[in-house]
């Protein structure tokens, strides 16, 4: 069962790595190095099992091995991806300057700066430094080149810091993925899914935990008992180099009993009086040890007895405060991602039935709603301005030809434009959007620019002339004054034209604005445009006039 979960794993590495080996490894890729290494590194604490009968440690060799491998596979692929980055990083910057700029960010952090921390350089070479601790080989040198006795100890104190860097930088990875398009951004799945995955992956660590340190609690008492009979200490704990003084232990250290007159185990007394800690078949003992890390994680570990010993103490005081923030972070998270997904939904939902969306082509609705679902959590309700102002610019410029190619056309002004200058027009349209009562231009004022309205009503009324309260609906337009100016050139170089009227918005009302200035230039351009084609036109006429006089001349030449 072992090997073929292992071969599952790296059967998918190779898959997902066939075509990445030598080059840039995404960021998707990269966190699912990240959770394949943090599922695996569990399993080390696993390799030590108890032999009770004859009081040593013995080390599972083929655990080790295979753990050891599919870990240094991972390392050498995260190696390959942190390479990539500092390549990258080299091609923007001289690698010296960057070194020079983050040692004058640290000082500047000593000094108390906190603008330290928002430098994007800083906090990529931190990612990097924890990257670096992260895929130190301690684990593989336990295996490979065996450490024991207090040797050991020590070195896996040194891989659970280890492993802490390792869920660091995992969940910084998560938490940028959900920030970005992509299925893990858009499915509220896949968050669950992770959060899950957290809860489950924090239970395999505690039990594995549990597991270690009880051998290690029964290995205390081993010396304990050895150095009261023989008055020095015995460091020798391993199958290689026992104790051999078997009845001393077995009357000092009643492990299968548990009895805790002559020693107490503390928490760790139900994984050796079950002999979970003898068991040599790796899955039983990996869903024993789940089992029992999950329901100490649920309970925040209320039900944990504890010995005097110190290290028991914090161990089991760290996993209730985990318990507890993990059970607090849990909640809170799915509370905000499911807010969230809610409120996409609401907003996909307002722009599908958003009165103009239909009327947009499937093509540019699917980039709209592809578009909008990185930048939904707005504040204000979907209109025009809000729909457009968000979208990549090729995806504004096909909506504002979409409703600049209707409304311009409806003007005799450029009803005979052709599509170039036409296309430009609307190009420098800009989406607009008045609230009710909201002056758009007064009477008396400079106009700048021309309003078409999309959607809404306007009132007009003037107080110099006898013009009385007009309204215009949708489809109209105002600030028409504007292309006379525009379209004289020689007064196009003076003053603004003045508003003879007041324009109100009587509803809300959507539109989009056309500028003076773009107005002008859209102008010359459709003048050039013509200009060029008259230019063309007379030069064709030119050339096919010679090629006929040429002809009639050969014609002639032959009679």
């Amino acid at each position: 069962m072992l090997v073929a979960c292992l071969l599952i794993i790296i059967i998918i590495i190779i898959v997902l790595y066939r075509k990445a080996i030598a080059a840039a490894i995404e960021n998707k890729r990269y966190l699912l190095l990240n959770v394949i290494a943090m599922i695996l590194d569990p399993f080390f604490f696993y390799i030590p099992d108890l032999k009770d009968e004859i009081k040593c440690i013995h080390c599972n060799d083929t655990l080790g091995i295979t753990a050891t491998v599919i870990r240094s596979i991972l390392d050498f692929l995260k190696l390959l991806h942190i390479s990539s980055e500092l390549r990258e990083a080299d091609k923007k910057e001289n690698q010296r300057k960057k070194f020079k700029h983050l040692w004058q960010q640290l000082k500047n952090f000593k000094k108390g700066g906190r603008e330290v921390l928002e430098d994007p350089m800083v906090r990529m070479w931190m990612l990097f430094f924890i990257d670096g601790l992260a895929i130190l080989p301690i684990p593989q040198v336990l295996v490979i080149f065996p450490i024991r006795d207090t040797g050991f100890s020590t070195a896996m104190t040194f891989f659970v810091l280890q492993y802490l860097l390792r869920v660091i930088r995992t969940y910084f990875l998560f938490t940028d993925a959900i920030e970005v398009s992509g299925v893990i951004a858009d499915a509220t799945w896949g968050i669950f899914a992770f959060y899950v995955l957290l809860y489950l992956q924090s239970g395999h660590m505690f039990g594995a935990l549990w597991y270690y340190y009880a051998i290690e609690k029964a290995t205390d008492c081993w010396r304990e008992a050895s150095e009261n009979h023989t008055g020095r200490s015995h460091s020798y704990v391993f199958c290689n180099k026992c104790f051999g003084d078997y009845k001393l232990l077995n009357d000092s250290c009643p492990i299968s009993t548990g009895n805790t007159t002559r020693y107490n185990f503390g928490i760790y007394k139900d994984a050796l009086q079950s002999g979970i800690v003898r068991e040599t078949y790796f899955p039983k003992k990996l869903l024993r040890c789940l089992h029992w890390g999950l329901q100490k994680l649920s309970a925040f570990g209320q039900d944990l007895e504890t010995s005097d010993d110190v290290g028991e103490n914090i161990f089991a005081i760290w996993m209730t405060i985990y318990g507890v923030v993990l059970f607090v972070f849990l909640i809170g998270r799915m509370q905000s991602e499911t807010t969230r997904a809610h409120k996409i939904n609401q907003k996909l939902r307002q722009i599908k039935h958003w009165k103009h969306f239909k009327d947009i082509s499937t093509f540019v609705r699917a980039k709209i709603r592809e578009a909008k679902r990185e930048n939904l959590l707005l504040k204000h309700d979907i209109h025009i301005d809000s729909l457009v102002s968000d979208l990549p610019d090729d995806t504004a410029k096909q909506v504002k030809l979409h409703f600049g190619r209707n409304l311009l056309g409806q003007m005799q002004k450029f009803e005979n434009w052709e599509d170039y200058s036409l296309d430009h027009l609307c190009g420098c349209l800009k989406p607009v959007f008045f609230s009710e009562r909201t002056t758009i231009i007064s009477e008396g004022e400079s106009i700048h620019e021309m309003l078409f309205v999309l959607e809404g009503q306007i009132s007009i009324y003037s107080k110099s002339k006898l013009i009385g309260l007009k309204r215009q609906e949708d489809g109209n337009y105002c600030g028409e004054e504007i292309i006379d100016w525009a379209e004289n050139q020689s007064s196009s170089h003076g003053h603004l034209p003045i508003s003879t009227r007041t324009i109100i918005a009587h509803t809300n009302v959507e539109g989009f604005t056309l500028k003076t200035d773009e107005l002008k230039h859209g102008i010359a351009l459709h003048r050039r445009f013509n200009q060029s084609v008259s230019f063309l036109q007379l030069f064709w006429r030119f050339k096919t006039f010679k090629q006929m006089q040429m002809k009639r001349r050969q014609s002639r030449s032959h009679e």
